[in-house]
C-alpha cells in the first residue's frame, strides 16, 4: 500500500471529488496524505509607451497575499474534513506561485509516490485554450497520477 499521497485542490468541485474519493481509497491505511493548495500569483498588463506590447506585472503581493492565505486555509480546512473522518494521516500545504511548477517542486521535495487531482480546475476556460494543470502533471511528474472526474 502507499506510504505518502499528495493531494490537490485548488476549492473546485472536481477537486473535492478527489478529496472524497482519495478519502474512499486509502480508509483505513496508514498512508499519510499531504493536502496541498497552489496560490497563483497574480498578474495584469502594464502598458508601456504605447510602441511595445504590454509586459506583465504582480500586483502588489503585499496587500493581497493576507487574503489569498486565508482562502486557501478556508479551502484547505474544508477538503481536510473527509479524510480525517477516514481516518487519515493530513498535513496541510499551501504553496504561492505558478500552479504545476509549485506541485512538481512540492512531489519532488515531498517524495511522494502518488499525486492525486480533479481532471478540471476552477479555470475550465483558460484550460481549453493552454491546457490544463491535470494534463500538464501527466507529461511531468515523476510519480502516478491520479485523476478523478
Amino acid at each position: 500500500m502507499l506510504e505518502k499521497v499528495l493531494v490537490l485542490t485548488d476549492g473546485s468541485e472536481h477537486s473535492d471529488k478527489a478529496t472524497s474519493f482519495s478519502a474512499k481509497l486509502f480508509k483505513g491505511s496508514s498512508c499519510k496524505v499531504t493536502l496541498l493548495i497552489v496560490v497563483e500569483e497574480p498578474a495584469y498588463p502594464v502598458m508601456t509607451d504605447g510602441l511595445t506590447p504590454p509586459v506583465t506585472t504582480l500586483i502588489p503581493y503585499e496587500e493581497i497575499r493576507e487574503e489569498l492565505l486565508q482562502y486557501a486555509e478556508k479551502v484547505l480546512s474544508r477538503c481536510e474534513a473527509p479524510l480525517r473522518e477516514a481516518g487519515l494521516e493530513v498535513e496541510k500545504k499551501v504553496r504561492f506561485g505558478h500552479p504545476v511548477g509549485e506541485i512538481l517542486k512540492e512531489m519532488e521535495e515531498g517524495a511522494y509516490e502518488m499525486i492525486v487531482a480533479g481532471s478540471k480546475g476552477r479555470h475550465a476556460v483558460g484550460d481549453i485554450i493552454l491546457g490544463s494543470v491535470s494534463t500538464r502533471l501527466t507529461h511531468h511528474a515523476s510519480c502516478p497520477i491520479l485523476l478523478v472526474r
